[in-house]
């Protein structure tokens, strides 16, 4: 692969990792990834430059030693399918064994050749063995130190370089939380010494990285919970936690899953006699009412739009619509009230800064048990999920951040190929996805 040897501003940032990446290209040629100013006209859901994934999807592979780590160790690299010829065409092409891509280098490389561009970290650490060593703890014992803080702000420019090299973007990360913030409902009403030197270390790589949003994989407060007291403490740490982050450029975002779009018990003590999912009597049953608001809904509604924004994952958002169907009213009645993920962002579209654009084969599982899906490749002709209504009706085309992931993607021993070759199904999925 040829890289450009002009020195730029974002290559002079990265340091020392752009140059080990530019001297190592062990997958071979890859296909450089080219935004084309046509694409926005084209009718594309997902314009070039915001065609993204989670490493979480591919996580076996940043674990593993990678093929240049391997030949310099004297040992066998770990072997797989990548896909043949009619691959992904034909996904059943598996082509044949081949040395599989091993850290964040080989990793990056090989997700740029299918044609991402934006990268949403999920942990940094990878195999001590590969190039750019193991990611240092920022804070040992719990502590920020400015040993582990230095030694860790050098990773992250070991990993920038990394992602320059292949015309990569990160976009975000799941990571370090703090459990305490500015405001009343922190214990003693601030932040902790300890909370505030690892948030500041945190955002500090994040910046180096060019990360314009950092966040957690994880609801804003438990959804377990459906009292409204919890989720509006929530919105207060989430403020409180986007004011200090801001400061650096970044806002903080959480993440969901189905849980936190069941309703939000925000009524009066009523007594029902009907099972909320089969509608067949019950015994005189005393519950919390509910309005009909979603937890995601209030706590979007109690944080500053300036400051706050969330990232859906459309998959769960449908495992939602299949789980949480009926409420009960005011009057202790059982109500149909289907959630709608489409409507739920275009209402209020920019808030949704991010998407997990995970794909999702319907069970058949009757209305409200189970998830009613099963996690597949993004595009696969078994989805059951219409992106193309779901991209084409949110609103605010070209803003928001898809990031295909893939729970289930990675196969173990028996094939450890197969996250890659899904990503790569995924991306030209994703690619051609029109509206």
């Amino acid at each position: 692969m040829a890289f450009d040897s002009r020195i730029s501003r974002r290559r002079l940032m990265a340091g020392a990792g752009a140059a080990a990446a530019a001297a190592f290209s062990p997958l071979g040629p890859a296909a450089v990834f080219s935004p084309s100013m046509a694409s926005a006209a084209s009718g594309r859901l997902i314009p070039d430059g915001k065609l993204g994934t989670i490493t979480f999807t591919q996580r076996d592979v940043p674990t593993r030693v990678g093929i240049a780590a391997s030949a310099a160790m004297g040992v066998p690299p770990t072997m797989g399918y990548l896909g043949g010829p009619e691959f992904p065409q034909n996904p059943d092409d598996l082509g044949p064994l081949v040395p599989l891509p091993g850290g964040w280098l080989e990793l990056f490389e090989f997700l740029a050749g299918c044609g991402f561009k934006q990268i949403e970290f999920a942990g940094y650490g990878q195999n001590a063995a590969n190039p750019g060593g193991a990611a240092p703890n920022p804070a040992p014992g719990g502590v920020t130190t400015a040993e582990s803080r230095a030694a860790y702000l050098a990773y992250a420019r070991t990993l920038r370089g990394f992602l320059d090299a292949y015309g990569l973007q990160a976009i975000g990360n799941h990571g370090f939380i703090p459990n305490t913030w500015y405001g009343p409902n922190s214990p003693g009403g601030t932040m902790s010494s300890q909370d505030y030197d690892r948030l500041q270390t945190e955002l500090e790589f994040a910046a180096i990285l060019g990360m314009p949003y950092m966040g957690t994989g994880g609801d804003p407060t438990s959804a377990n919970n459906r009292n409204i007291e919890p989720w509006t403490v929530a919105g207060e740490k989430w403020e409180a936690l986007n004011r200090i982050s801001l400061q650096w450029g970044i806002h903080m975002y959480t993440h969901n899953h189905s849980p936190a779009y069941n309703f939000l018990q925000d009524g009066p003590l009523v007594t029902v006699t009907e099972d909320r999912v089969s509608g067949a009597p019950i015994p005189p049953t005393v519950v919390r009412a509910e309005s009909g608001k979603r937890l995601m809904q209030h706590y979007l509604d109690v944080t500053d739009p300036e400051l706050v924004v969330i990232e859906m994952d459309i998959y769960w958002a449908h495992v939602a619509q299949h789980q949480w169907r009926w409420r009960y009213d005011y009057d202790g009645k059982r109500v149909e009230d289907i959630f709608d993920p489409t409507a739920q962002v275009a209402k209020q579209t920019m808030r949704y800064a991010l998407f997990h654009a995970k794909d999702g084969d319907a069970t058949g599982q009757p209305d409200g048990v189970g998830d009613g899906y099963t996690m597949i490749p993004f595009g696969d002709p078994r989805s059951d999920i219409d992106f193309t209504s779901f991209f084409g009706n949110i609103g605010a085309k070209g803003y928001h951040n898809p990031n295909y992931e893939q729970d289930n993607a990675p196969g173990g021993s028996a094939d450890p190929g197969r996250s890659l070759r899904f990503a790569k199904i995924s991306a030209g999925n994703m690619a051609t996805l029109r509206g």
